[in-house]
């Protein structure tokens, strides 16, 4: 069984691929950001730009179309950041963080879930 068929058969394997695609591209820029903001080694630059590079093959394993992919990804990208923020950063999110996070987790659902 190809990974599509599995994919297309379970949603949750779908869903932690968007999960793991989105804490890659919030880590790896995270990792670029400390060396810029913070000053940081370019060790960990390099490290951050390994990390995207790999982040940007995750999406490939989706099975939809690239536009498709990348909207649905959106959604769920809004809302790791926020868990990021919170995990990381040790920032609660206010009431809108919450409520625009689950709106574009919503609507990553619909985009990509409907049945077509």
């Amino acid at each position: 069984m190809a990974i599509e068929e599995i994919i297309t058969i379970n949603p949750i394997v779908s869903g932690l691929l968007f999960f793991v695609a989105a804490m890659m591209e919030i880590g790896g820029g995270y990792l670029v950001w400390l060396w810029i903001r913070e000053k940081k080694t370019i060790a960990l630059a390099l490290l951050g730009g390994i990390i995207l590079f790999v982040y940007g093959i995750i999406p490939t394993l989706q099975p939809a179309h690239f536009g498709r992919v990348y909207a649905a990804y959106g959604g769920i990208f809004v809302l790791s950041s926020i868990l990021w923020g919170m995990i990381v950063d040790k920032k609660r999110p206010d009431r809108y963080e919450i409520i625009g996070s689950l709106v574009a987790v919503f609507g990553a659902i619909i985009i990509f879930y409907a049945p077509r």
